[in-house]
């Protein structure tokens, strides 16, 4: 039988003790080490001089109650927390804190299971750290297959952390595949789903098995490249 994840709304839950032994939990004090965030070497794109702008998108309701609540990665949000939002903002919402990252105030963890392996992050530009997520990351550092043994944050068409590549393009014939040079990463393999409006879902793929999923805003070209947290 699987095992449920828990999402960003049932956080407030989670941390004040309601879980049990058996489920995995957010860490409420976010570690971050470099075997944890992939920890690239340039300022993330696009360029806040470019992108500041405040943008108003849709942000459907969501249920704490995880199998009423939807899906939970959308392409303006993930499970309540929406692009364009600052991080208190998304907070007052839904009741499930976002964490900066000490050493980089802009990237704010919504999930942090340092034991799976597993981190949810909703990331801001860092001249205006915490003010506008520009993208969202959902990072599994294991083997991407093992994440079928839980109940993962999924897209409405059912794809997540190892999803393969046969069900990414089943699930969005238009999608496109690319393969690029990332500075800090070396060469990555996704593929990209546009969804209007500069949007897109971006699934890193790992011996064709999706293993990271980032969704947001002027990535639609690959990516997101280049520094995400610096430590």
């Amino acid at each position: 039988m699987k095992r449920t994840l828990v999402l960003a709304a049932a956080l407030a839950l989670v941390l004040a003790g309601c879980t049990t032994p058996s489920e995995p939990s957010p860490s409420p004090t976010p570690v971050v080490t470099p075997s944890e965030t992939p920890v690239p070497s340039e300022t993330p794109s696009p360029t806040p001089s470019d992108s500041l702008t405040p943008v108003s998108y849709d942000c459907p309701a969501w249920d704490d109650a995880v199998d009423d609540g939807g899906p939970a990665i959308t392409p303006t949000g993930y499970a309540g927390i929406c692009l364009g939002a600052s991080f208190a903002d998304a907070e007052a919402r839904t009741g499930a804190p976002i964490s900066p990252v000490e050493v980089c105030p802009w990237y704010g963890q919504i999930v942090a299971d340092d034991e799976l392996g597993f981190f949810v992050s909703a990331i801001s530009y860092p001249e205006e750290p915490g003010e506008f997520i520009w993208v969202f990351s959902l990072v599994w550092l294991g083997d991407p297959a093992s994440a079928l043994s839980y109940e993962m944050p999924a897209t409405a068409e059912g794809i997540s952390v190892g999803s393969t590549i046969d069900n990414v393009k089943h699930a969005y014939p238009d999608a496109r595949e690319i393969f690029f040079d990332d500075p800090s990463r070396g060469e990555r393999h996704q593929i990209v789903v546009d969804n209007g409006d500069d949007l897109s879902f971006n699934f890193d793929l790992q011996d064709d098995v999706v293993s990271e999923i980032t969704w947001g805003i002027g990535i639609g070209d690959g990516g997101p490249r280049g520094e995400l947290c610096a430590l």
